[in-house]
């Protein structure tokens, strides 16, 4: 299955991620919609019938964040309430610290999360070592969230490297994460047309739940709200500058000068 994530296009009331998800559902081919930090999504909220996955701690009651603390089964009852009312397909999360339990306690807290939850718990790739699940050797003996721009900053950049790696993940991978980044900091970037797993989406999504975590740069306009900001200015920066340059210092139809 194939979906998008709250992350992708947040930033903005609800109601508008929505209405984005339904405007992108037929070219992009989505499947489910990625609940997810980025924007409230609130419990309250009547949701159409559209296939979920929650995302870590992403449900919200009256404007207050619902914690999922994978080490406090107190904090997981208010996502099994919510999954049993509404069409959810699977739950991923961000693993605890390292310094915060063992691995075997991490291992044992997924099993019990899932049989409470009663569908499946992904535990997602972290870029960031004091977390669990942040290199090979720290990997869960559980169903991971393979996290492209994670693993691409394990790598500092290295997209061999990290096509690598994911390749290998696949077999133990039951959701991936896309999405688009230099390789230092997972800043989300529009994904480019010609990045190595263009190819791949189909066939990961055919026994996996492959979520745009950004958007392909073609659906740009559609980006999560800060980032779009952002780049408004720059490009309106870059048409008067080039309005005082000479027609040979503009770039060619189609190119985008970085």
């Amino acid at each position: 299955m194939l979906g998008l994530s709250i992350t992708a296009i947040g930033l903005r009331p609800f109601e508008d991620c929505l209405n984005i998800f339904q405007t992108l559902q037929e070219p992009l081919h989505l499947d489910f919609l990625e609940l997810a930090i980025g924007s409230q999504c609130p419990v309250e909220f009547d949701y159409p019938n559209i296939p979920l996955i929650l995302h870590d701690s992403c449900l919200y009651r009256k404007n207050f964040r619902l914690r999922l603390n994978l080490l406090r089964p107190k904090t997981w009852q208010a996502y099994a309430d919510f999954i049993a009312n509404h069409d959810v397909r699977a739950v991923s999360l961000h693993p605890p610290r390292q310094r915060d339990c063992t691995k075997q306690e991490l291992e044992i807290a997924l099993l019990k999360l899932e049989e409470a939850l009663n569908i499946p718990v992904y535990t997602e790739v972290m870029p960031s070592p004091e977390y669990w699940c942040s290199s090979e050797e720290t990997l869960v003996d559980r169903a991971l969230l393979v996290d492209v721009s994670h693993i691409l900053i394990w790598h500092r950049g290295d997209r061999a490297l990290t096509q690598q790696t994911c390749l290998n993940l696949l077999d133990r991978a039951g959701a991936i994460h896309l999405s688009h980044n230099s390789g230092y900091a997972d800043t989300h970037d529009l994904i480019p047309q010609d990045i190595w797993f263009t190819d791949c989406i189909q066939n990961w999504a055919r026994d996996r739940f492959v979520t745009y975590e950004s958007l392909p740069i073609a659906y740009g306009k559609h980006e999560r709200l800060d980032k779009l900001s952002r780049r408004a200015p720059l490009q309106h920066n870059r048409y008067d500058t080039h309005k005082t340059q000479s027609c040979r210092a503009l770039p060619a139809l189609g190119e985008t000068k970085v």
